[in-house]
């Protein structure tokens, strides 16, 4: 060994052991323990210096996560020994340890096993990442141990067709499963992708006790959309069914994309769905949204991190004004620009014209009757360029809608469209409501405490008098009673 690799050794040994030291010294219980990403020294470190410690506290430790810490079989034999013995466990992370490659990892699938078995308590097990997808026999036995748990997580397992019906016999018999991840389990790689999500199919119209699943990067969009259809043909049949991660699948081409649209027009049941890094264009989002005014269930829509464009900006904007119902729209990551002039149709596009479908500003009216009051909307997750992004989704996050107009109708005015003072915009407005209107006027977010929760910090001014510029309405006479104003009149 090398000088440098010795001195790095000891240094790595001297602080892990003063890091054990330190945890003796605590004595008010750990009810958490985490060690990720932090290589341990060589055997016998673990069982002597850290299982100890987790052993000292089996009375208060509720939540057990050594993730990528290069634990070894042996080391899981202990950990196996604390889970059974401690009935206050909830939380068990070992992802990302090669755990089951080795000769005696049928052992070490056993012990651990048995001990999760009718666990009174635990609810999470993630075993990401830790060579199941190489060892049928020790995934059975972990699967038979696994039927009461809550949220199972087995991604980064790469299964063949026999792993894989193991997987999906466990999901068709009973058991507690609520939420299961399957990132990246090979469903749609090689062969057998066909014959794989034939049987993922199978299972979800049969079980009726999974409400998240998640299967992202398992490259569904390939094979001319085949595996997809049959996916979300298994998807579309479950029963129980309310949130589901497609992302990373390389669901990008029109085709692949029109079976999803035509799933989501279909107005399934679903709440919630991840269609991140998928790549998805312009083109092929616009036809995806606009399934968006026929679905009334999804409340939750990911498109993260895809390659969105300002050609789909109209698309987004008569989805949103058309729909009542989807309660987050996350959009980050994509390529909208912060606001340009479009000089081939003579109008401007970008994040800023998005967000006008939460707070259309052309009217009064407009403001009331012609916006979403709903949508969590994230473009850039901050106020970019001037964006007020923040402060919409504060205020469509309130529940009374008539706060949620107020607010929008002040923000325009002192904001987004001053030229909402012309006297020509209250024409229609009734009479009556004028009084209320006049209020609303003087205000502005972020003074006198009006907007607290909205904007980030409320600042004293003097009275500044808005209305000068409107009494010409007002003298016009009494203003016409359209049905236009109803929305304004009932919020105001």
């Amino acid at each position: 060994m090398c000088t440098y690799v010795h001195q790095l050794t000891y240094a790595f040994r001297h602080i892990s052991e003063a890091f054990v030291e330190e945890l003796k010294s605590y004595d008010g219980g750990i009810e958490s323990f985490n060690i990720t990403r932090v290589m341990l020294p060589d055997s016998p470190f673990f069982s002597s210096s850290i299982m100890p410690i987790i052993t000292a506290n089996i009375a208060t430790i509720t939540s057990l996560e050594l993730v990528d810490c290069d634990l070894k079989a042996s080391d899981v034999n202990l950990v196996s020994t604390f889970v059974k013995k401690n009935k206050l466990l909830e939380v068990l992370n070992l992802s990302q340890n090669e755990l089951f490659g080795s000769d005696e990892s049928n052992l070490v699938a056993k012990h651990l096993s048995k001990a999760m078995k009718n666990h009174p308590e635990l609810s999470f097990v993630s075993l990401a990442s830790t060579g199941l997808g190489g060892n049928n026999d020790g995934l059975k036995l972990l699967l038979d141990g696994g039927k009461s748990i809550n949220i199972l997580i087995i991604d980064g397992n790469t299964f063949d067709e026999e792993g894989l019906t193991l997987v999906t016999k466990f999901l068709r018999n009973k058991n507690s499963t609520v939420e299961l991840g399957m990132d990246s389990i090979g469903i749609g790689e090689g062969d057998s992708s066909k014959a794989k999500s034939k049987l993922l199919k199978e299972c979800l119209v049969k079980n009726t006790t999974l409400e998240q699943l998640s299967l992202g990067s398992n490259n569904l969009g390939n094979a001319k959309g085949r595996v997809l259809s049959t996916v979300l043909s298994g998807i579309n049949a479950s029963t129980s069914l309310a949130f589901v991660d497609l992302s990373g699948n390389n669901i990008r081409t029109m085709p692949s994309v029109k079976l999803v649209a035509k799933y989501l027009a279909s107005n399934p049941s679903l709440v919630g769905l991840d269609l991140s890094n998928n790549g998805i264009p312009a083109k092929s989002a616009s036809v995806l949204i606009a399934t968006l005014k026929k679905n009334t269930n999804l409340k939750q829509l990911y498109l993260m991190n895809n390659n969105i464009t300002d050609q789909s900006i109209p698309a987004f904007t008569d989805a949103l004004q058309n729909n009542k119902t989807l309660r987050t729209l996350d959009l980050m990551g994509n390529n909208f620009s912060s606001r340009r002039l479009d000089t081939t149709k003579n109008n401007f596009v970008g994040r800023k014209e998005i967000l006008k479908a939460l707070c259309n500003t052309a009217s009064l009216d407009s403001i009331a009757n012609n916006s979403n009051h709903t949508c969590n909307l994230i473009l850039a997750g901050s106020n970019y360029a001037g964006s007020n992004e923040e402060e919409f989704r504060k205020i469509n996050a309130l529940e009374n809608e008539g706060e949620k107009i107020r607010y929008k109708v002040v923000l325009a005015l002192c904001v987004l469209n001053k030229d909402l003072y012309d006297p020509r915009m209250f024409e229609d407005v009734p009479l009556e409501l004028m009084p209320k209107l006049l209020e609303v006027i003087q205000q502005e977010i972020g003074c006198h405490g009006f907007g607290e929760g909205i904007v980030k910090s409320v600042k004293k001014r003097n009275t500044i008098n808005r209305l000068s510029n409107i009494y010409e309405a007002i003298h016009r006479g009494r203003p016409s009673l359209h049905s236009s104003t109803e929305g304004l009149v009932r919020d105001l």
